[in-house]
């Protein structure tokens, strides 16, 4: 590494890193170097000397560290990082793939025989999949093996252990073979999809009775404990019979929830974890599920309770009963929005009221008995829609009215729905509803006019047009001769009884067609025929055109449409040489 010019931010004495060395065992030789403490470079580097910045990697202590580095040092940051992180190390700590950041382990790790040979840390240790030395076929050790005492980052650059001064020279090696996951994650960039599946499938080891999909803290772990589960979770990747046993057991345990809801249940990471699975073609001996990783379990609770996400008030609910809000959305197939506003309704019910929105667990028996009235039925029945047909347009086109309305209206009864247990899918792609009681719930009695109140927001998806249009319409001599008095200034909401009465009196022809399953070209191209002209035309730039007519204008499509235009095809697209 070639330093530049010094400058006021210099340190005296500057130093190169070792190949993959740690960011605090590098600090600590700075420190040694430059005849001062660890806390006094810490300060000079911008940082609190108290605080003990852990640097998890993709973390902005890091971010921060190796830009202060690089002005005390006069190097670049990216001539830094390639030093300190090998690329075989960047594609393991990769912050924008969940998991990867939580597998640095919090105690200090290391090899007796590297340190002998050359004194720094090295950060592959701390990687929780790191267990055995790849050089030296040693297992890394996290405690000094004279007072038992927990090693230190002093004890790696300075030779001998902070508590009893023992000489790691003189320390007792335990020598054994790599396990065959850690020679995958020994490959670096190649073995990315490899440690994706090891971090799932451990999940399932962990969590295999329950449906609660906390986050998995492997770094709280000892090396024993990693050892065992990822021994475990690497069977679980390579066996089918355990992948065949893991099925059958869910498809058992969660029979009633996935005949309501549909196939996407159970929705937890047992899904993505066997779909990562089935790739793999050796197969090992059975695998028994029901044996623990951890011989102490109350060790094991601990590890699993540390998740910031298990730290809610659910003592007398059982995990495999909860389930998250994103996944729950994701199943039902309805916005997170939606979700929210049958949760303030009570429809669903939050376990945890007082946790924060992203933590929010529902109960899943409770979600699926909310639907145990609607009947199954084998075929679709007259008079019946798809509901992702019907009702998301709808919603776009009726000012107020929310799926979640529809929903709450299809659990008390008001609105017949069934659900086809042919279709496969979420709970919304096998969803039907009555049409004619859902238009005459929301559609004919136009729901929205008793709102008062509309937001100029709402008119691009109420009148069926984009923005620029809405705008040059609100601006129009039409709509202000309409309006009067009650004409809203740009920003402000527009009363309601003002689209009622553009309603009552003319049509809005982006909307009627909509509504009543017309194309609307060919609602132009008939009344067109017809000779009856447009009272308002917008065709604002990037957008396409925005009709209102008479009122007589919908009696003529409603009677003559099909013989105004039997055999509209569209436009012919002009031949180009």
């Amino acid at each position: 590494m070639i330093f530049g010019p010094r400058n006021d931010q210099s340190l005296s004495v500057r130093r190169s890193p070792m190949v993959g060395e740690s960011i605090k065992s590098f600090v600590w030789r700075l420190a040694d170097v430059n005849a001062c403490s660890y806390g006094d470079i810490l300060a000079f580097l911008g940082f609190n000397r108290q605080s003990k910045p852990w640097f998890l990697p993709g973390s902005r202590s890091e971010q921060d560290m190796y830009s202060s580095l690089g002005k005390a040092l006069n190097v670049s940051e990216s001539a830094l990082l390639d030093v300190l992180r090998p690329p075989e190390l960047k594609a393991l700590w990769a912050p924008s793939v969940k998991g990867t950041s939580d597998m640095k382990v919090r105690a200090i790790r290391m090899c007796s025989s590297c340190v002998e040979e050359t004194r720094y840390h090295r950060q592959a240790w701390q990687h929780a999949l790191y267990c055995v030395c790849p050089l030296h076929q040693e297992k890394l050790i996290e405690t000094c093996p004279h007072c038992g005492e927990a090693i230190v980052i002093e004890t790696c650059v300075g030779g001998r252990c902070f508590h009893c001064a023992s000489a790691v020279e003189g320390w007792s090696r335990h020598q054994m073979a790599m396990p065959d996951w850690q020679s995958q994650v020994n490959q670096g960039a190649a073995s990315l999809t490899t440690l994706k599946r090891l971090l799932n499938m451990a999940m399932i080891v962990i969590r295999s009775d329950d449906l609660f999909t906390t986050d998995m803290r492997i770094r709280e772990m000892r090396i024993t404990e990693t050892m065992a589960l990822m021994d475990k979770a690497w069977g679980l990747l390579h066996s089918e019979a355990a992948r065949q046993q893991l099925r059958d057991k869910l498809s058992c345990r969660w029979r009633q929830e996935i005949a309501i809801i549909g196939e996407a249940l159970p929705l937890t990471l047992y899904d993505q974890a066997d779909a990562l699975a089935l790739s793999a073609k050796q197969v090992t001996p059975p695998f028994d599920m029901d044996k623990k990783v951890f011989s102490d379990r109350a060790r094991a609770l601990e590890i699993i309770k540390s998740s910031k996400h298990a730290a809610m008030q659910c003592e007398n609910v059982e995990t495999h009963e909860l389930i998250k809000a994103s996944p729950l959305s994701k199943g039902l197939g309805i916005k997170p929005g939606d979700l929210e506003r049958l949760k303030l309704s009570g429809f669903f019910t939050q376990v945890n009221p007082t946790a924060a929105k992203r933590d929010a667990l529902f109960n899943l028996k409770d979600v699926v008995a909310k639907f145990l009235n609607v009947p199954v039925v084998n075929r679709v029945t007259d008079g019946f829609e798809r509901y992702d047909g019907l009702v998301p347009k709808a919603c776009l086109f009726t000012a107020g009215l929310y799926e979640s309305d529809v929903l709450l209206a299809m659990s008390e009864g008001v609105l017949p729905a069934q659900i086809v247990s042919e279709v496969k899918g979420t709970f919304i792609d096998r969803l039907l509803v009555h049409k004619v009681t859902f238009q005459t719930l929301y559609a004919q009695e136009y729901k929205q006019h008793n709102i008062g109140l509309m937001p100029i927001g709402l008119l691009p998806t109420y009148l069926g047009t984009k923005r620029l249009n809405v705008t040059a319409f609100l601006a129009s001599d039409f709509f202000k001769g309409i309006a009067g008095h009650d004409a809203p200034k740009i920003n402000e909401q527009i009363p309601t009884c003002v689209l009622k009465r553009v309603e009552d009196h003319y049509v809005i022809l982006n909307k009627w067609a909509f509504f009543n399953g017309r194309s609307k070209t060919k609602c132009l191209c008939a009344l067109k025929l017809a000779k009856i002209e447009p009272i308002l035309r917008l065709n604002e730039e990037g957008c396409g055109s925005f009709e209102i007519y008479p009122k007589h204008a919908e009696t003529i499509l409603l009677e003559r449409f099909d013989e105004l235009s039997p055999n509209y095809k569209g436009k012919k697209r002009r031949r180009t040489k």
